[in-house]
């Protein structure tokens, strides 16, 4: 059984993809989450949504390419970091 993930060398689902950067370009906020941003074509993702002006937030532990470009880059652990955040968007 495989979950719904892409491991590394795999092609992405266009369709998905498509609709991924469709969302990315109508977006206000970008949010990546555990991911170093080095893998295109899904890091690109990030760069589109800039252009379209939205906000980029990245939490991830380490750096990324997009970390200077971003309005805010958040490093603690996401297993405590998410449920801040989602319990901070019920409120």
């Amino acid at each position: 059984m495989k979950s719904a993930t892409v491991s590394f060398g795999q092609p992405l689902d266009t369709a998905v993809y498509n609709a991924a950067a469709v969302a990315a370009r109508r977006c206000d906020v970008f949010l990546t989450a555990g991911t170093s941003l080095q893998v295109n074509p899904a890091a690109a993702l990030c760069a589109v949504a800039l252009n379209a002006d939205a906000k980029l937030v990245v939490l991830n532990a380490e750096p990324t390419p997009y970390d200077e470009m971003a309005s805010a880059v958040l490093t603690e652990s996401l297993g405590v970091l998410l449920p801040r955040l989602v319990a901070g968007l019920a409120a």
